[in-house]
């Protein structure tokens, strides 16, 4: 395609695309490549360096300078549908003039968010299916499914204003061992540490520890080293928030078992 655009617009779609592919769960080396398949699109050299906190894109210009734009990544989520969508758009970019793929991608972001009740529901069997892992009882099932469901409308809330993931993690990892301790005092399961195993779940990073293999071994090592500093964060939030209410239960002559 010709050069009919400037430096500049260029460099702000393809900085734009990446931001939407990394800012929703896209890893590293995809984002980079769908800024380069951008800037080859509209007939520009293109050069991307992306963390997970950071898009540095390059580009050279028709006079032979080269151009520059940094974009800062705030916030991360995992919302593989706005992935997909963005990926289809991406492919089919031929289709579109650089108003309408512009356009394409802001619609894209502005909605096919997970609705609110399909995350709950997510939420809940994680939490019901995890105890069938370990042979116990239907009272651990129904016990392990709640736990999800409050588990879902608590992240819920969190995630519409942004709480701190930090936070988030910590009162996670509260909010589910004090679920399998109240069970537990009421006399309701034995299985306290399955109840929670089975409800901490819906936080693990699974996504971002394979990312995190995956860079490392493919030598994209500052990726991957960001990617494992989060997974072990997440873990540590867990297990404080976790510990936290497990002293405090056994502080106070509970069992945990």
């Amino acid at each position: 395609m010709l050069k009919d655009f400037s430096e500049s617009q260029i460099l702000e779609l393809a900085s734009y695309t990446g931001k939407m592919i990394l800012q929703n769960g896209g890893e590293v080396y995809r984002t980079e490549d769908v800024i380069g398949r951008v800037g080859k699109h509209f007939g520009y050299e293109v050069d991307a360096f992306v963390t997970l906190t950071c898009i540095v894109v390059s580009i050279k210009g028709a006079d032979g300078k080269y151009y520059s734009q940094v974009t800062r990544i705030k916030g991360r989520d995992l919302n593989l549908n706005k992935i997909h969508k963005f990926n289809n758009a991406i492919r089919h970019i031929d289709e579109y003039t650089y108003e309408e793929f512009f356009q394409k991608l802001k619609y894209i972001e502005k909605n096919f968010y997970l609705e609110f009740y399909r995350f709950v529901f997510g939420c809940t069997v994680i939490g019901a299916t995890f105890p069938v892992m370990f042979n116990t009882w239907v009272n651990e099932i129904i016990i392990g499914g709640i736990g999800g469901f409050i588990v879902g409308i608590f992240l819920s809330f969190l995630n519409k204003y942004k709480v701190n993931s930090v936070i988030t993690n910590i009162l996670g990892g509260m909010i589910c061992s004090s679920i399998a301790c109240f069970a537990t005092y009421m006399g309701y399961t034995e299985h306290t540490s399955v109840i929670i195993i089975s409800d901490l779940m819906i936080f693990v990073p699974g996504i971002a520890f394979v990312n995190t293999i995956r860079d490392l071994t493919s030598g994209d090592l500052i990726a991957g080293t960001s990617r494992f500093t989060e997974v072990i964060m997440v873990a540590a939030s867990l297990a404080v928030g976790t510990g936290i209410v497990l002293k405090t239960f056994m502080s106070l002559g509970g069992v945990v078992y």
